[in-house]
């Protein structure tokens, strides 16, 4: 199967890019440029010729440093691997996404038109995922056959996910070129997610968080909207409203960004279906057919048979402080087995923040007076003492990113 990127879904892929740079040097506004629609007009401008309209998300300028420029434009060479054709230097000669969107297609004519994304972060620095650009439309091409038996004909898809993470790639860029139809982002598509506007024939690209949602806003949804969900663990109960609510299929896909899909299913009662690229080969790792490459699994398999498998749980490192191996998840599910709380998560610190754990603690009640105090109190007979948290931080809610994964909170 072979897809070329069009001039539209290289600038949308630019413009997530440098929404993601822009959020992660500019936390404060990182809603602006996540929301924002990207146009083949938009223009990195430098400080110095600034016209005064540098945060208006209406303007097309994006007013920016010598260092924010080199980093947005070292993302989109990472991305897209220009290194290997030798023209990645005009990205920094040129200004609208526009003539970014020609650079990079050219550099993919010359050389390599593979992908490497990255991972969230949210544990650690990103990790980059190199990804070969034939298996990717292979997957995508496997995903646009599945639902075509599985659905009605798809007319348009709304995705509520970025472009540039490997989910997003597959399903909101390459899957839409593959059925040809329109793809509607950005805030528009959360519009019509949430206004009622669904219409026979949609795709929803999905996530955990954004159903969930979704289920407390739509009584009624139309015949024919197919749903797909990845990132992370989608609630049974989320999956069984969007079914009783009236969806055509939901279509729960788990993967990784180093591996892309492993499998799908169709109803949480279900064992997730190997995807055919795949195959054992242990318990813990997979094996990809064509090139041989072993991949380890982020998660606790059991294997129902070698092309059906139940996840179980994830496989969560330990970390080590003081010289001791610590576990997160063992300290995290003990804060969970307290009688005033609801959820929890919990990290190692960051160098800059010290040492030792650090918890994000939801109470059952929000009229709990149990503190921060009292629960270390409570952790301290049952932990040793490097494993109790340093800090601990309530909310209403466990912090996620628009993937709906957990992300990290300052302390």
């Amino acid at each position: 199967m072979s897809v070329n990127l069009k001039k539209p879904a290289l600038v949308q892929l630019i413009g997530d890019l440098i929404a993601e740079e822009l959020t992660r040097l500019r936390p404060a506004e990182s809603n602006e440029w996540r929301r924002r629609r990207w146009l083949p007009t938009d223009e990195l401008v430098p400080q110095s010729k600034a016209t005064g309209k540098a945060t208006d998300s209406t303007d097309n300028e994006i007013v920016v440093d010598s260092l924010e420029w080199m980093a947005i434009a070292g993302r989109v060479v990472q991305f897209f691997q220009m290194e290997e054709s030798g023209i990645e230097d005009y990205l920094l000669r040129k200004n609208t996404l526009g003539d970014w969107s020609e650079i990079v297609q050219k550099a993919r004519d010359i050389a390599s038109n593979n992908i490497t994304v990255t991972t969230s972060g949210s544990t650690g620095q990103p990790k980059p995922c190199r990804h070969s650009w034939a298996q990717l439309t292979d997957e995508a091409d496997y995903f646009a056959k599945l639902i075509s038996t599985q659905s009605t004909s798809v007319h348009r898809v709304i995705a509520l996910v970025p472009s540039h993470h490997i989910y997003g790639l597959l399903f909101s860029v390459l899957l839409p070129d593959i059925l040809d139809v329109p793809v509607i982002r950005g805030f528009s598509a959360f519009q019509q997610f949430t206004s009622g506007s669904l219409q026979p024939g949609d795709l929803v690209i999905g996530f955990p968080e954004a159903l969930t949602q979704a289920t407390k806003l739509l009584s009624h949804i139309p015949h024919g909207v197919t749903f797909t969900t990845s990132s992370g663990p989608c609630p049974a109960e989320t999956i069984n409203a969007l079914y009783e609510a009236g969806a055509s299929r939901v279509i729960e896909i788990y993967g990784s960004s180093e591996t892309a899909g492993i499998g799908y299913r169709f109803s949480p009662e279900q064992p997730f279906l190997l995807l055919p690229r795949w195959q054992q080969e242990s318990i813990n790792t997979l094996q990809e057919k064509h090139t041989q490459q072993s991949y380890e699994l982020p998660d606790k398999l059991n294997w129902l048979s070698d092309k059906s498998f139940i996840v179980s749980g994830r496989v969560d490192s330990a970390v080590v402080i003081k010289g001791t191996n610590v576990y997160p998840s063992r300290v995290m599910t003990l804060i969970e087995s307290h009688p005033a709380v609801s959820a929890a998560a919990v990290r190692q610190k960051k160098p800059a923040e010290g040492k030792g754990l650090k918890a994000f603690v939801v109470l059952k009640n929000h009229s709990e007076k149990i503190t921060e105090a009292d629960l270390k109190h409570w952790l301290s007979e049952h932990l040793l003492d490097i494993e109790v948290p340093t800090h601990i931080t309530f909310g209403d809610a466990i912090p996620v990113n628009e993937m709906g994964k957990q992300q990290d909170w300052s302390i």
